[in-house]
């Protein structure tokens, strides 16, 4: 659940008198605010307090009194009906039974005069006297929406500094930054983009590796999880063109407009292939490419002599993983973790094991937050078949050992990682004598020549990396079988990681020939916005139109969406923090809904602007003009000539950043 779910889910409660809420939070400050606007909305009194504070404010003739714990209920009684009491930190004296007494005597009294007690800290202890009469939510670390309010913030910060940030940053950039701390608080967050960022004059590799590695602690409370450092990218791996093509484009899959387009989340990739090829470096590379943190799990570790503790502790971290996400999800030679499922010469399958697969494959199929799954396979002899079938995975890649094209592509990058030049060395020659060596054997023999040459006292050259190669033995010889079978099952159950040389030859016989595809000019001659939707993507529709107008008033807006929706209804917009702010009314209940959703998901910001925009249009609202929101409740109905925007506004942002869709009277 997000900010706004929770919220929701309160307000609810809340109104339905529920006396008692126990909610856990480490944001104090942030939840705090939340809690406090929201009753502002339901128009209830709001009362903190705190055992150094005692209640704020107090009730009259409290002043004097010091905070206690025992006599926090009959202090409350003493407000008035329809009051919220946020209590903070309350959990050490839920053990005395005097206490307990006091608030399970006071609940009659609480439901009738509509108070809710909110018990709100670090710790939820509810006492066994108290758990029918309560309800126990945990609230969510910050959603991307949220962080994006609060990266708005730290970015104005450090541009306003004197050495702070010059940088200018894309849409996209900014999407990075906010995704690279998902799964901080937003304290955290606002810390490591100012770590991060400070002084920098570019956008480089260096900022999404230093924000990853913030989340490094809230994996090293695990003893199942390992976290990884991001120092090789995609240009780290030689050749595997088709894996690297594959990976960009579900990268653009966690872009905003992918988001907005409804692009379902990938699910990961299972590389299978021979040892040595690769498939390690790709899942480094993949969590960069991503800017997610990786994060390795080797199944071998949660396994528990105890009954039910294997199942307890893969249940415990794949909760961390979504915790920490959006996150890569590690699986290292996947066919050993999950050895046993399949049975062996000497009885049938373990049982644990067959429970751990049950768990871990219900769990890819219903996650919904963004882990990207890479799974890595020597061989399938010990895969189970269900981990193999469609849908588990979006791919399943055959990684075989090198061409002469990807033999020179390794070979230069780990000559150039070593500081040596290429012109130096006849690489042509080398690739051509190592037919049938592995990536990790090509790197092997140049790091043996060089140990070679420098233990002899002269320089790396030609003759040291041919000795080298002479003194190698390829895997694929002393395992030609084993190699040999795992090409065949995988010729028609996977798809290849390096694509076909004679596709490629033909592909670029092709493009000599000027063979061109002709697009569809009544297509093209719509923006995008219209294209999105006609296709029936109205959300991305809108975010698109707003994004490309940069102001859009909600008349323009109106007469733009007619051709694709029902736009105009009995219903209309107004602030939830003052109701009586109008911003648009003649609105259909689809389209009410769709820009609330929008709103809320800080997609789109409400912004006030001239009435005479509205005049230009010759539209309007026969009520009382607002120049500006205000905190101050409105007597009656007033309209706020307002527009949309892709960016929150400078002042009146908290104000406008909830809105609701109300009902219009009839005539």
């Amino acid at each position: 659940m997000n900010t706004e779910a929770v919220l929701t889910d309160l307000r609810s409660r809340i109104q339905a008198g529920y006396p008692l809420l126990f909610l856990k939070t480490w944001e104090e400050d942030r939840w705090e605010r939340e809690l406090a606007e929201l009753v502002l909305e339901l128009e209830r009194g709001l009362v903190t307090w705190t055992i150094t504070q005692g209640l704020q404010p107090p009730a009259s003739g409290d002043a004097n009194e010091a905070p206690s714990a025992q006599l926090l209920v009959s202090q409350m009684a003493r407000f008035p009906a329809e009051h919220v009491f946020l209590v903070k930190d309350f959990h050490p004296y839920l053990g005395d039974p005097l206490i307990v007494r006091q608030l399970r005597d006071a609940l009659p009294t609480l439901v009738a005069q509509r108070k809710t007690i909110i018990f709100f800290g670090s710790i939820t202890t509810v006492p066994v006297e108290l758990v029918k009469d309560a309800v126990k939510l945990e609230l969510p670390l910050p959603a991307y929406e949220d962080l994006r309010d609060e990266f708005d913030l730290a970015l104005a910060e450090l541009r306003g500094a004197d050495d702070g940030i010059v940088i200018e940053l894309s849409v996209d950039d900014e999407d990075r930054l906010i995704k690279a701390v998902m799964g901080l608080t937003a304290q955290e967050a606002r810390k490591a983009w100012r770590r991060a960022l400070h002084g920098r004059s570019e956008l480089s590799d260096e900022v999404f590796t230093t924000l990853i590695a913030e989340k490094r602690t809230l994996a090293s409370g695990s003893d199942f999880l390992e976290f990884y450092d991001l120092d090789e990218g995609v240009g780290d791996i030689g050749g595997l063109d088709q894996l690297k093509e594959w990976l960009s484009q579900r990268a653009l899959a966690y872009t905003p407009r992918a988001r907005e387009q409804g692009v379902p989340l990938p699910k990961g990739m299972l590389l299978l292939g021979v040892q040595g090829c690769g498939k390690s470096l790709t899942a480094r590379a993949t969590a960069r490419l991503l800017s997610f943190p990786l994060i390795r799990l080797d199944i071998g570790t949660l396994l528990s002599n105890q009954r039910g503790e294997s199942e307890r502790n893969l249940r415990s971290v794949l909760h961390l993983v979504e915790s920490i996400a959006p996150a890569v999800l590690w699986l290292d030679e996947m066919e050993k973790g999950f050895a046993g499922v399949e049975g062996d010469a000497g009885g049938g399958p373990d049982p644990t094991m067959l429970r751990l697969v049950g768990t871990f494959l219900t769990w890819m199929a219903e996650i919904q937050k963004p882990v990207f799954t890479v799974a890595t396979a020597n061989s399938v002899e010990n895969l189970p078949p269900e981990m193999l079938r469609r849908g588990r995975f979006d791919e399943l890649f055959f990684v075989d050992l090198p061409n002469f094209d990807e033999r020179k592509h390794i070979i230069g990058i780990h000559l150039r990682k070593r500081g040596w030049k290429l012109e130096k060395f006849d690489i042509d020659d080398l690739a051509q004598r190592s037919d049938g060596f592995s990536g990790a054997e090509l790197e092997q023999i140049i790091v043996t020549a060089l140990i070679d040459a420098f233990g002899q006292g002269h320089v790396l050259s030609n003759e040291d990396l041919e000795r080298a190669w002479r003194s190698t033995v390829p895997l694929s010889k002393t395992m030609e079988d084993k190699i040999f079978a795992l090409r065949n099952w995988a010729q028609d159950r996977t798809r290849r990681a390096t694509s076909d040389s004679r596709v490629t030859a033909m592909l670029e016989a092709e493009q000599r020939n000027d063979s061109l595809v002709i697009p569809d000019d009544d297509e093209d001659e719509l923006p995008a916005w219209a294209q999105l939707a006609s296709a029936g993507q109205l959300k991305a529709a809108l975010v698109e139109y707003v994004r490309g107008d940069g102001d859009v008033l909600f008349a323009s807006m109106q007469d733009a969406l007619a051709p694709y929706m029902e736009v105009a209804g009995d219903y209309g917009l107004a602030a939830r923090a003052n109701p009586n702010t109008v911003l648009w009314t003649g609105l259909s209940q689809p389209l009410c809904e769709l820009i609330v959703e929008l709103v809320s998901t800080k997609r789109l910001y409400v912004h006030p602007t001239d009435i005479e925009r509205y005049k230009q249009l010759q539209k309007g609202l026969r009520l009382p003009v607002l120049k500006e929101p205000t905190d101050e409740a409105l007597p009656r109905a007033s309209w706020l000539p307002s527009s949309l925007r892709c960016a929150p506004h400078a002042v009146h942002s908290a104000r406008l950043a909830r809105i609701g869709r109300m009902k219009l009277a009839s005539g």
